[in-house]
Order: C-alpha cells, then sequence, then structure tokens
C-alpha cells in the first residue's frame, strides 16, 4: 500500500469511530378542514417538534421526554389558525422550551402547558377575531 492508500484508510476509521450525535427532529404542516397531530418524542438527545394548522378545527399534542439531569433540550412550537385551536404540551427535561400561537377567527382559542426539569420556558400568544 501506498501512504495515500494509509492516509485515507486512517481517515475513514477516525470517522467511524467517532460518537454519533443524533436528535429526534419532527415538523408537520398541515391544511384542511380538520386537522389533528399528536407528536410524541423520547430519548437521551435533544428533542425539537415545530407544528403549523391552518384550518376549521386544529388540534394538536406533543410530549417530549428526556433525562433531566443529562443537559438535554426539549423545544416545542406550535402554530395555530382556524375557528377552533387547540394545543397541548408536555416536557420532561433538563431544559423545556414551549412557543405557542394560535389565532381564532369568530371561535376559540385553548392551549395547555405542562414542564418539568431545570430550567423552563413557555410563551402562548392567543388572538380572537371577532
Amino acid at each position: 500500500m501506498s501512504y495515500r492508500s494509509y492516509l485515507l484508510a486512517g481517515f475513514a476509521t477516525l470517522a467511524l469511530s467517532t460518537g454519533a450525535y443524533a436528535q429526534n427532529v419532527v415538523t408537520t404542516t398541515q391544511v384542511g378542514l380538520v386537522n389533528g397531530s399528536a407528536t410524541t418524542q423520547s430519548g437521551n438527545t435533544n428533542n425539537t417538534a415545530t407544528l403549523g394548522q391552518l384550518g376549521v378545527a386544529n388540534f394538536g399534542t406533543s410530549t417530549q421526554t428526556s433525562p433531566v439531569l443529562a443537559g438535554r433540550l426539549n423545544t416545542n412550537t406550535m402554530t395555530q389558525i382556524g375557528v377552533v385551536n387547540s394545543a397541548s404540551t408536555a416536557q420532561v427535561g433538563s431544559f423545556n422550551v414551549n412557543t405557542m400561537g394560535q389565532l381564532s377567527i369568530l371561535g376559540s382559542n385553548t392551549a395547555a402547558v405542562g414542564q418539568l426539569g431545570l430550567l423552563n420556558g413557555s410563551s402562548v400568544t392567543q388572538v380572537r377575531v371577532p
């Protein structure tokens, strides 16, 4: 083998021996009369869920769990535009971040957030157009 072959083999070994870092990432977009989405993410990784819904009736739920002391991040973002909007999230992990935005036209918005962790942050914005 030439030096070039040894060098390439060395890089291949290095690439195969490094630890892989995986994340759970979900992106859901729904456009319809009635939209429903349920996302569950768990494991010793960062969890990211994004949901966008446009319809007459929108229902979304997200559950994210990771070990509380593992330094993992759970991120949830939900946007709903419709007449009836309902969103809920449950997060367990070291760091939990939730953002929800709901726009209802002549209807109602409902949101529920539950977070258990070392650092939790949540923002819910609801607008109803008469």
